[in-house]
């Protein structure tokens, strides 16, 4: 029985999260990462990642995350030996649930890089929000985000660089994982997870 994807999660009108953008001072284009601290979100693999791109692609785009303190960041980034990267990343601070549509909304591509996940529901929120999505090969993480989502072994963060790199530059991928993923969050309702649940009860009476 899966979970589902809350119903706030939808694209909505540019203008509609113009005020959101304003005040955390969002660019006009970036990756999107939710990691924090919890070394299985693997936001050390994802900085890795961001500093290969640069190097082997020379691809500098912003990233913003959320609820991150900036020395924590500055640690990794000092381990990974790059700490010029701060300077293109922009933390937002803690955001309510019901705020993370506006920024889903805003982004370019959502990279949900974890190294394991019971089931993992937000590349599901991004798909909602009509995001293009990379999401890891590993765990629930395929049988959940099915070919909506473009594939990355967390475990090499070149992968991780390589797929950024190519979902960026490539309008066309980008449309069509928008549309599958739209099409792909039909399966995931609280609704029917309800239903089946009940099913399950019905059939053991």
């Amino acid at each position: 029985v899966y979970n589902g994807v809350g119903d706030h999660f939808r694209p909505v009108p540019v203008s509609e999260t113009a005020e959101f953008a304003a005040k955390h001072q969002l660019p006009e284009a970036f990756v999107l990462i939710l990691g924090n601290t919890d070394p299985k979100k693997n936001t050390e693999g994802m900085l890795r990642a961001l500093d290969i791109a640069e190097k082997k692609h020379g691809f500098t785009p912003t990233l913003v995350m959320l609820d991150l303190d900036r020395a924590y960041l500055q640690s990794l980034l000092d381990k990974i030996g790059n700490p010029n990267l701060g300077g293109r990343i922009r933390l937002t601070g803690y955001l309510p649930n019901r705020e993370l549509p506006l920024l889903m909304n805003r982004a370019t591509i959502y990279v949900y890089p974890s190294l394991r996940e019971s089931f993992g529901i937000p590349p599901l929120e991004a798909m909602g929000c009509g995001l293009p999505v990379i999401a890891s090969n590993t765990s629930s993480m395929p049988e959940v985000c099915g070919d909506a989502a473009l594939s990355i072994d967390p475990f090499q963060p070149e992968t991780i660089a390589d797929a950024m790199f190519k979902l960026w530059n490539d309008d066309d991928l980008k449309q069509t994982l928008r549309t599958k993923g739209l099409e792909r969050i039909k399966q995931f309702s609280w609704d029917q997870m309800a239903q089946r649940m009940l099913a399950i009860y019905e059939r053991q009476r």
